[in-house]
């Protein structure tokens, strides 16, 4: 969408409009007229305003300033974008009303995340902190004619600084409430005058929780994390560049697990909501180990620019769930041993010298990812102490893709991209019971089965004058297949293969620019038709995911940036979003106990004896779930010089109109508002700065993970209010 953010970026580092960056994002150059920001959304440097797709960006600066220290909170400067997660598992945003609540072994959300221009498959790798990066972009509706993974909602891009040729370090300390200690370092040098290398690394450490158990006294909703990557350069020519990437990191967190239940309900455990504390053990937990390496070759010839990107990650996910939310040992989920292992090799041919724009592209992943094991027990399972389940996902996909654009009439383009995908998919599983003792009869199978999809998009933009740009657009994506990986079912009767999700997306939009630059708005309404969601229902030992959908999504997009005087500045952003399901006569309906499924109660029942009845009903109509009617960012800063150096007094303001956690619509989230701020002051030498910041100042309550299932409404609150001092050092540069 809008520069609503990105712009800043222009004003944060006078003499560079951008910021030095990865192939989707911001790259360092001078200065363009009206404080454009150069991007590469479409592969090739780009103004943001003469784009005619929706990019919401943001700066590093802009981002510490506000706030966002992490993925999730891009939530707060993205109209229509709502990241939450699964318990500690993973990543699960919603843009645009599309997503995806499944964040366990075999999904891939329908928001595709890419890190320095990789795909990152495993929702458990998705859910990192922000360290040394240079520009966050969103690109919003279906993608795959310029990507190499395609996606139905949009596409997240995170791009990390390039090493540079002149020595530079910068240490980062801070310490926040809850005995919250965190730090980052960040250095690079040229080993010569062709090759240059970097390396950042950062942690942190929360040793106070936000909540307790209230059985044990055990603290919950607290962890750490760390990370590592580097960056070697070899520009081996004028025309070839070479760029090698490697990474690891560890994180641990019950952020979202240990849960409580949702405000009003009871689980069969006899649990009810504690706020932020559970009446379980305070025990459960997620912890993700992942790294990988990537290698990207850059080479210009006199008619087009050829890339290469070769990539390995390895995610690994492990944790613990008491999923009844009580003292008692119902249903004891892990531990939970979840790999996920992935090979990408992408090529592009992009036009450097041709009458028209045009790219060209191929696209090969292999994935392997399940359970080695998941283990669940309890009480629930009796007379057996132990159910497991080991099994293996594998996929094979291939795809090519191209978009060429051309100017049919003065001043107006027609852009045309097409892209086609095969999926094949096979599946490994073996079952066992006792602690792992025994097989269990008829769970040892193999399936197969294989998708394949045309894509594509048509885009007509026109520049009215200058400094307004109008564009429409229609585009299909889709979102692949493959297995319910917690549920696979036996040799006798394997659970139903989950069909390819398909979104046809039509979409008009406005980009102006006002006051030389000084005034930037942005608009974009769309609607899509989204046909054969993959819905996840949560069951006792995991997800099972089917296709049990269509709906209708209409919404409207708007962003601004205005700079009405020197040092001052304000961006925002406005979500609008209607969506209901249009076809959905067998939904699951989970009434809490006492109830009946003929007739099911128009009303809740009471008084409630714990946990839900499975039920099946027409949802028809209902408003699909994460998906707020509205959303509103606004984030003002002023900056003002001393004697001593610059203050900038910098905030973020969040409001979300609340939304629905379950496909019934029995469990709603109620409107709220996040405050972000800080204040900070940076010496005239910019070599050090000192920020005071605070996190949902107005210390908000509002739910992070909710996902009912039979044994209750799980709940766990995003968290309160947080603040702290951050100190930054510099050198070189």
């Amino acid at each position: 969408m809008a520069p609503s953010l990105a712009a800043a970026q222009a004003e944060e580092n006078p003499g560079q409009a951008g910021v030095a960056a990865e192939d989707e994002s911001v790259v360092e150059r001078a200065p363009p007229p009206n404080n454009a920001i150069i991007v590469t959304a479409r592969r090739r440097d780009e103004m943001l305003q003469d784009v005619p797709i929706a990019v919401s960006a943001i700066s590093e600066e802009t981002a510490a300033q506000s706030g966002i220290t992490g993925i999730e909170a891009v939530t707060f400067a993205t109209p229509n974008l709502q990241f939450n997660r699964e318990i500690s598992q993973g990543a699960t945003p919603f843009l645009r009303g599309v997503g995806s609540p499944q964040a366990s072994a075999g999904g891939e959300s329908p928001v595709a995340v890419y890190l320095d221009g990789v795909y990152i498959s495993s929702p458990n790798g998705n859910m990192f902190e922000f360290n040394g990066i240079e520009s966050v972009q969103v690109l919003k509706g279906p993608q795959g004619t310029l990507f190499g993974r395609n996606a139905t909602g949009g596409v997240i891009q995170v791009t990390t600084k390039r090493p540079s040729y002149d020595p530079e370090m910068e240490l980062r300390l801070g310490y926040g409430n809850y005995d919250t200690i965190e730090g980052s370092v960040y250095a690079s040098t040229g080993l010569s005058d062709k090759l240059a290398i970097n390396v950042s690394a950062s942690g942190r450490d929360q040793s106070d929780g936000f909540g307790r158990s209230l059985v044990t006294g055990n603290e919950i909703h607290k962890g750490w994390d760390w990370s590592v990557r580097s960056q070697m350069l070899w520009e081996a020519s004028d025309t070839t560049s070479i760029l090698l990437i490697g990474d690891y990191g560890e994180q641990r967190s019950d952020l979202g697990s240990n849960n409580t239940t949702f405000p009003g309900t009871v689980a069969i455990s006899g649990a009810t909501h504690q706020g932020r504390n559970t009446q379980t053990a305070g025990e459960d937990f997620a912890q993700v180990e992942q790294g990988g390496l990537s290698l990207r070759i850059d080479h210009e010839t006199s008619f087009a620019d050829l890339v290469s990107i070769s990539a390995y990650r390895k995610t690994e996910l492990t944790f613990e769930l008491d999923q009844d939310m009580g003292i008692a040992p119902l249903v004891q989920v892990g531990p939970v041993v979840s790999p996920t292992e992935t090979i990408t090799q992408e090529f592009q041919i992009v036009s450097n010298s041709s009458p028209f724009d045009w790219i060209v592209g191929a696209f090969y992943m292999r994935s392997e990812t399940g359970y080695d094991p998941s283990r669940v027990g309890g009480l629930f399972f009796a007379p057996l102490s132990s159910v497991s389940l080991t099994d293996t996902q594998t996929l094979n996909s291939y795809a090519a893709f191209g978009e060429v654009s051309f100017e049919v009439l003065a001043d107006t383009n027609l852009t045309l991209g097409v892209r086609y995908t095969i999926d094949d998919y096979e599946l490994d599983v073996e079952g066992r019971v006792g602690d792992d003792a025994f097989p269990l009869p008829g769970n040892t199978f193999t399936d197969e089965s294989s998708f394949d999809k045309l894509t594509y998009r048509a885009i007509l933009d026109h520049a009215i004058t200058p400094d307004i740009l109008a564009y429409a657009s229609y585009s299909r994506g889709f979102r692949s297949g493959g297995y319910s990986l917690a549920f696979p079912g036996d040799a006798a009767n394997p659970a139903p293969v989950v069909a390819p999700e398909v979104l046809d997306s039509y979409e008009i939009g406005l980009k102006t620019e006002f006051f030389n630059g000084d005034l930037t708005l942005n608009g974009a309404a769309f609607y899509y038709d989204y046909q054969d969601l993959a819905i996840s229902f949560v069951q006792p030992g995991g997800n099972l995911v089917l296709n049990a959908a269509g709906a209708r999504i209409t919404g409207l997009d708007l962003d601004f940036v205005a700079r009405p005087f020197e040092g001052f500045r304000i961006s925002g952003g406005i979500g609008i979003l209607d969506t209901e399901y249009t076809d959905f006569p067998n939904g699951p309906l989970l009434v809490p106990n006492p109830a009946t499924c003929t007739p099911v109660p128009a009303e809740l029942p009471g008084p409630r004896t714990g946990g839900n009845l499975p039920c099946t009903g027409d949802l028809t109509g209902n408003t699909t779930i994460r998906a707020p009617e509205f959303t509103l960012t606004l984030a003002p800063s002023y900056t003002f010089e001393t004697s001593i150096g610059a203050f900038t007094l910098a905030a973020n303001y969040y409001h979300n109109s609340g939304f629905f956690w379950d496909v019934s619509n029995r469990m709603e989230q109620p409107s709220y508002d996040v405050i972000n701020g800080s204040l900070t002051w940076e010496t005239l030498d910019e070599n050090l700065s000192v920020r005071l910041w605070a996190k949902n100042l107005n210390n908000e309550f509002y739910g992070l993970y909710s996902s009912p299932n039979i044994l209750g409404d799980p709940f766990s609150a995003a968290p309160p209010r947080t603040y702290g001092v951050t100190a930054t050092v510099r050198f070189g540069g």
